[in-house]
């Protein structure tokens, strides 16, 4: 049978055994790596400098991860369109990144202040549709589809005013560029707000009144 001093240095091997057992699963249970995260409070339409950004180490499950960022610099130049609070998680969900392309085309028309929804902001992705011809014979289609809002010159008004809004976006497609310009001169266009939408792809439909 072992003597005192056996079984006392026995515990004191176990101990040891168990501290440098807590000592390793607490070092790898630490974050293992930084995401980007708001370094103070952000509202809506806020275009993203590189002091508005900070890194903060934590975990993520794969599904946040997948939406979330390591590198400030990528956000640099991106525009909100949800506010986030000092310390908030910055995900692809709450951001429109700038164009990427330094010579992508921009088309700038106007719409009736009174049909622009209050909701959307500069950097937002949106569906313009057209509306061409008048009564029986009028139909619509989407002239382009998830172009993001570059600027909304609407002052400090927001809805049921007169007047127009006059709207900048920006255009990759040249073919889409010559589509939207001529709609504007002689369609009625709405924007209806695609941030967040799924992309759909394939030719727009085109709608008409159905006849009685």
């Amino acid at each position: 049978m072992p003597g005192g001093r056996a079984v006392l240095g026995g515990l004191l091997v176990a101990a040891a055994l168990v501290g440098l057992y807590y000592a390793s699963t607490q070092a790898k249970s630490g974050p293992s790596a930084s995401w980007v995260v708001a370094r103070h409070a952000l509202p809506p339409g806020a275009r993203l400098v590189a002091d508005d950004l900070a890194r903060m180490p934590m975990d993520l499950p794969p599904a946040v991860a997948a939406r979330a960022f390591h590198d400030p610099a990528v956000l640099v130049g991106a525009t909100l369109i949800a506010p986030l609070a000092a310390g908030d998680l910055v995900q692809a969900t709450v951001v429109v990144a700038k164009p990427s392309a330094p010579a992508g085309r921009e088309v700038t028309f106007t719409v009736p202040r009174a049909t622009l929804g209050a909701s959307i902001e500069n950097g937002e992705r949106v569906d313009i549709v057209a509306t061409y011809g008048t009564g029986g014979d009028a139909f619509s289609t989407v002239v382009m589809r998830q172009a993001i809002v570059l600027e909304l010159s609407r002052g400090n008004s927001r809805v049921n005013d007169e007047g127009d809004v006059a709207v900048t976006v920006a255009v990759d497609d040249p073919n889409d560029a010559i589509a939207l310009v001529h709609a504007s001169q002689i369609a009625k266009i709405i924007l209806v707000r695609a941030t967040g939408a799924a992309p759909i792809t394939g030719a727009p439909a085109l709608f008409r009144q159905p006849t009685k």
